[in-house]
């Protein structure tokens, strides 16, 4: 019985040398979301917004700073300015100063990618201005702005209104020959962030941007959306007839708000020569609003506000694509349907951008107007 004691109590002295230290919750801080900035004399500058788990602290949020000549040395200095050890947890939202971005974040990614700590559902984001002003206005708002950026972004990418900002996704797209990335672009406006639109990328690096209407647009294109707001604003002439300006005033465009019931868009390659691509785009809608008011007891009113927007969304596409072979970017991935239709099934990124300035594309876009009524 002795001996038997003996072993088992020995056993337990072993086994709790095994047990890791542990940390008081009071003294550990999780970042939840980072912003990175590349200095003009090459240094690194990361922003850490932290959370704190103490007590005696009214705000749980604070954001520190930190310069190095590599981001784990940036990260590193940064620590260094507060009294608690900063756990990197789930990092929920990256956000790229305007200029880094220019430059490339390939270097940034490789990080996150190996990082098994960091979750591939992450939020990618680009600021007008550096990353540290739009994690900073927390310090004049008071609001918590890691949270508040990560639920600004799945909102818009939930709705449709914006293609998925994830590091899964940027990833994947960035990895795939003849596609391009595109990422949300954030503003301050009013003392808070504010998305403004999406940055177009060739792969790494941003080279334009574009508004929300157009992020929407193109997301049609990417995915099936569904109950998703659009703004669209389309001459006023043909509906003369059917608007009333109770100001008098004399207005020279119509700006419609709708709903996207669904839209889904389908591409093909009608011609590999050319090349020659047809896109087909079906939505169903309702309207919700006018800026001007309008009566639609005829039919044929609806029929023309209908082939109005249609036109109007041609135009933004071609704007696109524009945009695409002037930068040589492709953000609708027309190189992976022109890659799937050669014989040899292989395309590099320098062959396609050969051949990107040279596409056709042609636009069909019908839609339905369900519900409307008397719009205000």
């Amino acid at each position: 019985m002795k001996k038997l004691l003996f072993l088992l109590t020995t056993c337990v002295i072993f086994l709790a040398s095994c047990i890791p230290p542990t940390q008081e919750l009071e003294s550990l801080a999780v970042i939840n979301a980072r912003g990175i900035d590349r200095l003009d004399n090459g240094d690194i500058e990361t922003t850490l917004l932290v959370y704190r788990f103490d007590q005696q602290t009214p705000q749980n949020f604070t954001t520190v700073s930190g310069v190095g000549k590599t981001l784990k040395g940036a990260r590193e200095t940064a620590a260094n300015n507060i009294n608690f050890r900063a756990s990197p947890g789930q990092i929920n939202t990256e956000i790229y100063g305007y200029e880094t971005a220019e430059r490339g974040i390939l270097h940034f990614m490789n990080g996150l990618v190996r990082d098994s700590r960091v979750s591939d559902t992450m939020n990618i984001a680009i600021s007008t201005e550096s990353a540290k002003n739009i994690l900073t206005e927390e310090n004049k708002t008071n609001i918590d702005i890691g949270n508040f950026l990560e639920s600004l972004i799945n909102k818009e990418v939930d709705e449709g209104t914006l293609p998925s900002a994830s590091l899964y996704t940027f990833s994947n797209t960035y990895g795939t020959p003849g596609h391009d990335p595109v990422l949300p672009l954030l503003d301050t406006m009013d003392g808070r962030p504010n998305l403004i639109g999406i940055g177009y990328f060739q792969k790494d690096r941003i080279v334009a941007s574009g508004d929300m209407t157009e992020a929407t647009i193109l997301n049609t294109l990417k995915t099936t959306i569904k109950n998703t707001p659009l703004e669209i604003t389309v001459p006023i002439e043909p509906f003369v007839d059917s608007i009333y300006h109770p100001d008098g005033s004399d207005k020279s465009e119509l700006t419609v708000e709708l709903t996207v019931v669904k839209g889904k868009s389908n591409i093909k390659l009608l011609d590999i020569n050319q090349p020659l691509f047809e896109v087909n785009t079906k939505i169903r809608a309702d309207i919700n609003e006018t800026s001007i008011i309008m009566a639609f007891s005829e039919e044929k009113t609806i029929h023309r506000l209908e082939a109005e927007i249609e036109k109007k969304l041609v135009s933004l596409l071609n704007g696109i694509l524009d945009k695409s072979k002037e930068h040589l970017i492709d953000p609708i991935g027309f190189g992976r349907y022109y890659r799937i239709n050669k014989p040899s099934g292989l395309l590099t990124d320098e062959e396609w951008k050969e051949i990107l300035p040279d596409i056709q594309v042609d636009y069909n876009i019908d839609i339905d107007i369900e519900n409307y009524g008397t719009i205000m």
